[in-house]
């Protein structure tokens, strides 16, 4: 997620929690933080963030819950039995018309599907609870599993970038992008 980002957000102070068939994304709490020190602490997840660092401690965990903001985040947990599998949230932009999706899946859930079904989830929460036009999103070159979640849920590439992780340094990206229209249009197709 970037640094252009508003004053307040079309989702500022929402505690709605989004459900989905086997995933409840609900608002990050102190009691999530060694379990997202653990998850995020593993260095194949942050090599693929911008914003997380490696080492990631429990203190890294407990600073972001706390860290008010104007980003829509959740912990992702199954609706199963509450464990938590990741993190997603949105962030909006300067000019209030856009955005951004991240988010992040603990090694021990990848090839679940769960978060083609969190990022579909959080797309369509986006543009039904609000007048946004745009939802973006960045994943690095190199990592298909994110690129196929974000085309799984409709986006299209826009554009090559340079993003500089914290972990990472310096890396090569794929822009996405999904407008209103064509969400809609997605949405009355049946498609996504």
């Amino acid at each position: 997620m970037t640094e252009d980002s508003l004053d307040t957000s079309p989702f500022e102070n929402d505690e709605r929690r989004i459900r989905t068939t086997r995933l409840v994304m609900r608002k990050v709490i102190a009691a999530d933080a060694a379990e997202i020190a653990r998850q995020a602490g593993d260095k194949q997840i942050a090599m693929m963030t911008a914003r997380i660092p490696h080492p990631y401690s429990l203190a890294d965990a407990k600073a972001f819950i706390a860290k008010p903001g104007d980003e829509f985040v959740r912990a992702v947990t199954l609706v199963s039995n509450g464990c938590l599998v990741g993190v997603a949230g949105l962030k909006p932009h300067r000019d209030g018309r856009a955005v951004e999706l991240g988010y992040w899946f603990g090694a021990d859930h990848w090839g679940r599907g769960y978060g083609t079904e969190a990022a579909q989830a959080f797309v369509d929460f986006a543009f039904v609870s609000s007048d946004i036009e745009c939802v973006w999103a960045r994943c690095r070159v190199i990592n298909a599993a994110s690129r196929r979640v974000l085309e799984k849920c409709g986006f299209q590439m826009r554009r090559m970038g340079i993003l500089d992780s914290v972990c990472a340094g310096r890396v090569s990206t794929e822009d996405y992008h999904l407008d209103r229209g064509a969400w809609t249009a997605l949405k009355a197709w049946g498609g996504k």
